[in-house]
């Protein structure tokens, strides 16, 4: 019974998503809704944790009839924008395509044998993460005397609340705090991100570009084993690779869509992790440097995400919230940077490392940077551009953060840079297959 509370949590969210996706443009017709159907889930998630992540700092819990209702006006709405559309035809699915699909399908289920029985045994998923579920779960709001107590600050009270609201959202479905279970919900994630990227990139990238990447990043060792530690770096790498894609995407076409829902997935790596700051930050300038002609839908996308984050961000003021961490206001302290300015070349080697690890990513990140440089190459330098930005800025803005930190930086390090580098090596493989399509666009176009 709790299996089944939680997938209907979960199903409920993804009618969200469907309500959601002719109000963000995706979907003009039926018959386009059916066809980027794949981002539905995706956007449900992220606009559910989002939503249930504020109501929580107003005193308002968000269960399973909030769920319902939220639900029911997302899909009256969205049947209502598209009245008297076209209606969807259908076409029979290719073999490879179908082949591929079930092989992602069996792997999943395989990996939900594991899921479903995991302990909560790593520190920052019970210190924190599921804690704060548990709080939320138990007292329906973001009680200060846990959200902003004293005792609690080694809970990292500043972190931002959508997972910990998914997590609630989970407890309260399944009607208990049930901390095994709770795992499913973090592969759900993947299932989401990977439906979500499939339907960002179809159209413009060939299928034997496509599905050999879900398969790579459903496959890579980091991937299964981060999730499984029930901590946010994976889903927040999920989320805003999703975001990447798109905001290439829309680099690329001008689709719109694609830019409403990269806003979406940046508001959701906002509110995920602090670190989302900073990745989603590396994206803009990224995007405004390939794209700084069309500066205004950027500037209202990035007015849009900011907004999103304020609510927090007054709720961490208003209770003196501070990261104990690290501090980006250290960065102006001479004293303590001039002892520490060793550390930055350390630690990018470090995370280097991390990336290029087979036995953690596989090879997403080297074959992401020799498209890179063949994109630049052949003549598709906006892509290249933001590409390069995002990822090289996210990469320098991780390795500045152990400078300033004020802990010891190799323990400091060595604890979490396995996982960090998650969003950096997710972000580049989400763009391999637009990189390769136009790298052979651009030399066909050569040689033509």
């Amino acid at each position: 019974m709790r299996v089944a509370g939680l997938l209907g949590a979960n199903a409920l969210m993804l009618c969200i998503g469907l309500g959601l996706l002719p109000w963000l443009g995706v979907a003009r017709s039926w018959r386009k809704l059916v066809s980027r159907s794949g981002l539905a889930y995706l956007c449900g998630l992220v606009v559910t944790g989002i939503l249930a992540a504020h109501l929580a700092l107003v005193h308002v819990a968000f269960g399973w009839v909030a769920l319902a209702v939220v639900a029911a006006v997302s899909v009256v709405s969205g049947a209502w924008h598209l009245r008297g559309s076209e209606r969807p035809v259908w076409t029979r699915p290719g073999w490879p395509a179908v082949g591929v699909a079930a092989a992602l399908a069996a792997l999943l289920a395989e990996y939900a044998r594991a899921f479903a029985v995991a302990p909560l045994n790593r520190y920052d998923a019970w210190a924190i993460w599921a804690l704060k579920g548990h709080a939320l779960y138990a007292f329906g709001w973001a009680d200060p005397t846990v959200f902003a107590g004293s005792e609690y600050r080694f809970a990292n009270l500043d972190y931002p609340l959508l997972l910990p609201s998914v997590e609630a959202i989970d407890f309260r479905a399944m009607g208990a705090f049930d901390t095994r279970l709770l795992h499913l919900q973090f592969l759900l994630f993947l299932v989401a991100a990977l439906a979500a990227l499939g339907t960002v990139l179809a159209g413009r990238v060939h299928a034997l570009l496509l599905w050999p990447l879900l398969g790579a990043v459903a496959l890579a060792p980091a991937v299964f084993d981060q999730l499984l530690t029930a901590y946010a770096d994976l889903p927040l790498a999920l989320v805003f690779a999703v975001g990447v894609a798109a905001g290439a995407r829309w680099l690329l076409s001008d689709e719109r869509w694609a830019l409403a829902v990269a806003t979406l997935c940046f508001a959701g790596t906002l509110l995920t992790k602090n670190e989302g700051t900073l990745f989603v930050a590396a994206a803009f300038v990224g995007l405004f440097a390939a794209a700084y002609r069309r500066w205004r839908p950027l500037a209202v996308a990035a007015a849009v995400d900011v907004v999103l984050l304020l609510p927090w961000k007054l709720y961490v003021r208003a209770h003196d919230l501070r990261d104990i961490n690290y501090s980006l206001t250290d960065t102006f302290d001479v004293h303590h940077i001039s002892g520490r300015v060793g550390v930055g070349p350390i630690a990018f080697r470090t995370l280097a490392g991390e990336m290029l690890d087979p036995r953690q990513w596989g090879l997403l990140a080297p074959i992401f940077a020799v498209l890179l440089v063949l994109a630049a190459v052949t003549g598709a330098r906006a892509l290249a551009v933001y590409g390069g930005a995002t990822v090289l800025l996210s990469w320098l803005g991780l390795s500045w953060i152990y400078v300033i930190s004020h802990f010891e930086y190799s323990a400091y390090l060595d604890s979490t840079k396995e996982r960090i580098v998650a969003s950096v090596v997710l972000a580049g493989a989400a763009l391999i297959p637009l990189l390769a399509t136009e790298a052979w666009a651009g030399a066909q176009g050569r040689r033509g």
